[in-house]
């Protein structure tokens, strides 16, 4: 029999690396909604499969109501994507604070590439790290299922701009931290930076609406519209991706201002969450575009 889970693997790796830049508990579902939407019938059984071990299995379904819009199997895939940000930080065996993010350090005017300094304890490892447990066919069914919902979610994270980055300047001669410590004034109160962009797709975590929005931005964009798609091969390659549209759009080139506090955020430019909330779904959009890998094993 052909090995379905690693085709299955591979295909996630694919599909969830087009999806949109993967944010708060909204953007995540909208993620997991449309990657679940290309898998065949056949990988929907196997992920459901593996999540069934999963330690927060039990609560999904009695959280589960049916309705006319998605099974249990979806439902689960969905809450999965938003279980690795529910447990942070608060002892869990399975927490691992940094691998949400990766901070490529950018130092305006010229942004020359830097790597991340930490390179056994970010969003690639977490990556490397999940499949690898996936792949192993000793590892643990609970170990697995938590696997398999930290690469939903990291592939997501990766794709957030303020994910892949940290300014480095006079203000910040440590760093943004992402953009947690740079605040704006969008209306009438300072907020950080790092809050606009894990909004973007959206603020209520509720699975029918993120799933209903994952169809809407399938419709939007025709994959004629996305030549992106081809563009993605590697983790490495879409961190760095996001690394580019943080400078182009999260901080417009060094030229957005900002502060160390809300009391003292400056406003920010018309128009900038506009342009932002656009590459938001248009880059959400690859997911239901991509290809789905027809996988069936062996007889």
């Amino acid at each position: 029999m052909r090995q379905l889970f690693g085709l299955l693997l591979t295909f996630l790796l694919s599909l969830l690396a087009q999806t949109a830049l993967a944010w708060g508990g909204a953007g995540h579902q909208v993620i997991a909604a449309e990657a679940y939407r290309k898998l065949s019938p056949e990988l929907q059984a196997q992920v459901f499969d593996v999540l069934k071990s999963h330690p927060d299995f039990e609560g999904w379904k009695n959280a589960y109501h049916p309705n006319a819009n998605f099974d249990l199997s979806a439902y689960v895939f969905i809450r999965a994507s938003t279980w690795p940000d529910e447990i942070r930080r608060k002892g869990n065996n399975y927490d691992h604070p940094n691998w949400h993010f990766i901070d490529y350090p950018l130092r305006p005017p010229a942004f020359t590439f830097e790597p991340d300094a930490r390179p056994s304890d970010n969003v690639l490892f977490g990556v490397a790290q999940s499949e690898k447990t996936l792949s192993e066919t000793n590892a643990g069914q609970e170990d697995r299922a938590a696997a398999l919902s930290w690469l939903i979610h990291l592939i997501g994270d990766m794709h957030q701009p303020l994910h892949c980055e940290s300014p480095f300047n006079d203000t910040y001669p440590d760093g943004d931290k992402g953009g947690n410590d740079f605040y704006v004034r969008p209306a009438q109160a300072g907020v950080r930076l790092h809050g606009i962009w894990d909004g973007l797709l959206g603020t209520a975590i509720n699975p029918r609406i993120q799933w209903n929005y994952a169809i809407e931005l399938q419709a939007k964009f025709p994959v004629s519209s996305l030549p992106e798609i081809t563009n993605h091969s590697a983790p490495k390659d879409w961190s760095i991706e996001s690394r580019g549209l943080a400078i182009e759009y999260g901080y417009l080139h060094g030229e957005l201002n900002g502060s160390t506090s809300a009391d003292s955020a400056p406003r920010l430019p018309d128009g900038y969450t506009k342009r932002a909330k656009a590459v938001a779904e248009r880059q959400g959009a690859l997911a239901g575009q991509t290809s789905a890998l027809s996988a069936t094993p062996d007889e």
